[in-house]
């Protein structure tokens, strides 16, 4: 594709459809972008950052990153190959990563097989089956986040209970954080209509400490209910060689690269990050999967014993800014 060829509005939506449905923190969905002619900027948008939580922002960045992923995912689809830029104009540090599309030809093998289970996916948080995963899916997984430069440690039993004891130290700081939970409230719980998680997706109570993150603890949710959790989690810890804002872009990507992955083969994760939202807590992670490289996201994963509720998201058409036509800026929603 030259630099006069621009894209059709219903390819747009195709891939910013696709952007959409990455994973964020607390659903935020915290991104905007903006096209010109075969180039797609991916922007951070301050509206939906989360200062209490993620006060450096590094939860918001893996989440563009994810985001950026599933567009080049939608973009193979379409027959584009791909190249990226992280934070490529110091004039504007809004921009977080910049995609070209290639010229089009037919769908490009990889990545384009993996567009059917953008949807699919969702985080799950209800209890898993007592069936262990695979050794070979593991190492698909860890393969599909060595792919975008980052590491996959799965932990064994000891390093899973020496991970309990923090994150349970995670959640009792929680608990008692008031500026954490109203921050949180304004994106946990209720109806939502295009973003942050629903009471229905928040899963079930566990009837004994579990391996799994209680969205909703400090505040009440009616109607939960409460159910039987896995006793054996399989757990890993996704980690970046960088800490600093490339390297939580790279784990974006990673992370929704093996999510998809897991999809595929019919598995699911959510995820147990309270134990890296505390600097002393993620220290001691870090010190857990050996000090080589920095922890980014904590995931449990397995295969579903009930369904879930999924996440809403906002129409594509809502995260977009300017588009440049031959004609010159104007906004799509126009």
């Amino acid at each position: 594709m030259s630099t006069t060829q621009y894209l059709t509005r219903d390819e747009v939506g195709i891939l910013l459809t696709a952007a959409a449905h990455a994973p964020s923190m607390h659903n935020t969905q915290p991104w905007k972008f903006e096209i010109q002619g075969p180039v797609i900027d991916v922007l951070r948008d301050p509206e939906r950052a989360l200062p209490v939580a993620d006060p450096g922002g590094r939860m918001s960045r893996i989440g563009l990153g994810a985001a950026a992923f599933n567009l080049r995912v939608a973009a193979a689809l379409l027959g584009h190959e791909t190249t990226l830029a992280l934070e490529p104009d110091p004039a504007r540090p809004a921009v977080a990563l910049r995609i070209f599309l290639a010229g089009r030809r037919v769908p490009v093998p990889g990545l384009s097989s993996l567009y059917g289970e953008i949807t699919r996916r969702h985080t799950y948080r209800g209890p898993l089956l007592a069936v262990p995963m695979p050794p070979v899916l593991r190492h698909e997984l860890t393969v599909a986040a060595q792919a975008e430069e980052a590491e996959l440690d799965w932990l064994d039993g000891t390093r899973r209970t020496q991970l309990g004891r923090i994150i349970h130290d995670a959640d009792e700081r929680e608990v008692h954080d008031e500026d954490r939970l109203h921050e949180r409230m304004q994106w946990i719980g209720g109806r939502r209509d295009d973003d942050g998680v629903p009471a229905a997706a928040l899963g079930p109570l566990p009837q004994t400490p579990a391996s799994v993150r209680d969205l909703a603890a400090g505040f009440e949710v009616p109607d939960r209910g409460r159910a039987s959790f896995e006793t054996k989690a399989a757990v890993a810890v996704l980690s970046t060689p960088a800490e600093d804002s490339h390297g939580w872009l790279l784990a974006g990507m990673a992370l929704q690269h093996l999510l998809l992955t897991a999809t595929a083969h019919d598995l699911t994760a959510s995820f147990l990050n309270q134990a890296l939202e505390y600097t002393d807590l993620r220290d001691q992670v870090r010190t857990l999967i050996g000090r080589r490289s920095w922890p980014q996201l904590i995931l449990r994963c397995g295969y579903p014993a009930d369904s879930a509720g999924h996440t809403p998201r906002r129409h594509w058409n809502d995260t977009l800014g300017t588009r440049v036509t031959p004609e010159g800026s104007e906004p799509w929603n126009k």
